[in-house]
């Protein structure tokens, strides 16, 4: 494809497809390198973050934590103001992204060594690198400003005594280098703590006071809070988190900490003064995504992070792409029963009537779904088909109320036991209750719907059928179920946690006529404490825990909740993006009980518990429907 600029030169397009994959493909800030900032969208919490006052954000993977910190460094400032120098100088604050590193934070831990040796190891480590953050960026600085930018050189002097360097540097630069080596050196000194003598170590904070005291003195931070900006917060361990919460505790107005930690990540409040704890909000700003981002947040916020994507597709015809809500059109219950077969079933209902020798035209005249109620409702109650026409005829509020309540319930029952699709998911709206406040999620969604509609044929700028949503939502499930194997050392137990509860809440999905329709939540039950079922319940809080961080389930807080420790106390659900592919609904609506045997049951008894708990609420389970039958043999192996 080829466009003609407005020189009449002639520039390559690349094919919409392409250009869809560069722009929704990215779902991890990760891999959209500096493109990260030319897609950056504020979100509706971001000033609080602008504030020097400590923040903790808290949100699951893909919630957009890292595209967020990364906005509020240095990097991302400059970028986001137009990549003009000039502008540096009237920064209120200078961001510095620092992203825990799983391989480096665990060499702290073993060797010999008890939690309070590896303490002031750590905290020696956790001041080199802040150091080397803040050089960096005063390297940065002078460089886009072209500015001499140096201490005195009793300052370098003090530094070097407080990190305990070899040498004393005379200019930035060689503290730089000097700090880049010292850690370095000291890396390697941990791989081999246990048999070489302690090295050297600094105070807890000490450096990073006097480097950021010491640039205070400069006039060009004179008024500047420098932000350390830590993402990935869950990646260290409990003793390392005490390490820096002690930092944020008693950071000042020179500088403040900005953390990005999964839900459940913060493995610990207390500080190394087991006394001291960080409490919110005296110490910290709490941000939890989830909450900023509900529903109609989420959706403004979804739209404009989407439309800023379609906005930078060019297409051949100079045709331009609009509100990413066309291109995702949805479907009313109505017209959603039509797509999957009602008026077949209303038309064969209707015969059986007559064949009574009941006259069933006036069906006819009403919509299809709601004369499906009356088969649906004859199955449930075990009644004669004429028997329920009576009772519809005679009592019509009555229906009308029931009908109100089991309509979506019904849009489950029409497909039962088919091949094919058994509900659509598709439209704006319900991609983004799919994605729960998850702009990964929905990104995917997007993405993957597009690119199915390419695919098959049709134009960028056309209508993406339901049926291609669909599919598109389904794979996006099933993706996100293989990923969390390698998630976790339990992703295994979460993966099997997920086939167990999925098949149990499609199947009631699909047979709730009788039923509580729309049962798609549970909560444990409150066993009582014995030698028995002790240790199952402190393994179950822990796969649940898990579940939670790594986004398997999503939970809140029960009628009950006493404490945020206590498992027993919350109310979970799988993450609604797994709703599609299982086929049941992502409303949250009602719940059922489950013991702790029976959540363990779903990961080490599959069969047998599926089985149980089915029956236990007077169902059976059914043929797997068609996009599950590549677990077949999983759901149908042998068990011990």
């Amino acid at each position: 494809m080829a466009t003609i600029d407005g020189e009449g030169m002639t520039q390559k397009v690349q094919a919409p497809a392409e250009q869809l994959s560069q722009l929704f493909g990215g779902y991890r800030a990760e891999w959209l390198k500096e493109q990260i900032f030319d897609l950056f969208t504020e979100p509706s919490y971001f000033p609080e973050l602008k504030t020097p006052r400590p923040c903790v954000l808290i949100g699951g993977r893909g919630t957009g934590k890292t595209t967020v910190l990364r906005g509020l460094s240095y990097e991302g400032q400059y970028a986001l103001t137009g990549n003009t120098p000039e502008s540096i100088p009237s920064w209120t604050y200078y961001g510095l992204y620092h992203r825990a590193n799983v391989n480096r934070v665990s060499a702290f831990s073993g060797a010999g060594l008890d939690t309070d040796e590896w303490i002031p190891l750590f905290a020696h480590y956790v001041n080199l690198l802040f150091c080397d953050l803040i050089v960096r960026f005063v390297d940065w600085y002078r460089l886009k400003l072209n500015v001499p930018l140096d201490l005195n050189p009793e300052a370098f002097r003090r530094l070097a005594s407080s990190l305990r360097l070899s040498t004393v540097p005379n200019t930035f630069r060689a503290f730089g280098e000097s700090l880049a080596d010292a850690r370095i050196i000291f890396e390697a000194a941990i791989n081999n703590i246990a048999d070489k003598p302690r090295p050297e170590l600094s105070i807890q904070g000490g450096p990073i006071d006097v480097l950021v005291q010491e640039l205070s003195s400069i006039p060009q931070f004179q008024d500047k809070t420098f932000f350390f900006l830590i993402d990935e917060y869950e990646n260290f361990l409990p003793y390392q988190q005490r390490v820096i919460n002690t930092l944020i505790k008693h950071s000042g107005e020179l500088y403040t900490f900005k953390i990005g930690v999964k839900e459940l990540g913060l493995k610990t409040r207390t500080t190394l003064d087991e006394t001291q704890q960080l409490h919110h909000p005296s110490d910290y700003v709490r941000i939890d995504i989830a909450d900023r981002l509900k529903e109609d947040q989420f959706h403004q916020f979804a739209l404009s992070v989407c439309n800023e994507r379609m906005a930078r597709i060019k297409l051949e015809n100079g045709v331009s792409l609009g509100d990413i809500q066309a291109l995702l059109p949805g479907l009313s219950e109505d017209a959603e029963a039509e797509l999957l077969g009602v008026q077949q079933e209303v038309d064969a209902l209707i015969l059986k009537l007559e064949a009574k020798g009941k006259a069933a035209q006036d069906l006819k005249k009403i919509e299809p779904l709601r004369a499906y109620l009356i088969k649906y409702w004859a199955d449930a109650q075990g009644e004669a088909l004429e028997e329920t026409y009576d009772n519809f005829v005679q009592n019509p509020e009555a229906w009308r109320t029931r009908y109100s309540n089991y309509k979506h319930a019904l849009l489950y029952h029409i497909t039962k036991g088919k091949r094919g699709i058994r509900r659509y998911y598709a439209g704006w709206d319900v991609f983004t209750r799919l994605a729960a406040g998850n702009i990964r999620y929905l990104l995917e969604l997007v993405d993957q719907s597009l690119l199915r509609h390419s695919r098959g044929g049709g134009q960028i700028d056309e209508p993406v059928s339901a049926k291609e949503q669909t599919l598109a939502a389904q794979g996006v499930g099933k993706k996100n179920l293989s990923e969390l194997e390698g998630l976790s050392v339990s992703g295994a137990q979460l993966t099997k946690l997920l086939l167990g509860l999925g098949r149990v809440f499609g199947q009631m999905a699909e047979d709730s006529a009788g039923h509580a329709p729309e049962i798609n939540e549970f909560y444990l039950s409150d066993e009582p404490m014995n030698q028995d079922i002790e240790p199952v319940q402190a393994s179950v809080s822990n796969i649940l825990d898990s579940a939670v961080m790594h986004l398997a389930l999503v939970r809140r807080p029960g009628t009950k909740l006493m404490s945020e420790a206590d498992t027993r106390d919350y109310e979970y659900a799988m993450h609604p993006i797994f709703s599609a592919y299982f086929v049941f609904s992502y409303r949250r609506k009602r719940k059922m009980m489950l013991g702790s045997h029976e959540v363990m049951g779903l990961i080490t008894k599959h069969r047998q518990t599926i089985r149980e708990i089915l029956r236990r609420h007077n169902r059976e389970e059914d043929v797997l429907p068609e996009q599950l039958q590549i677990f077949e043999a999983y759901y149908n192996a042998p068990e011990e």
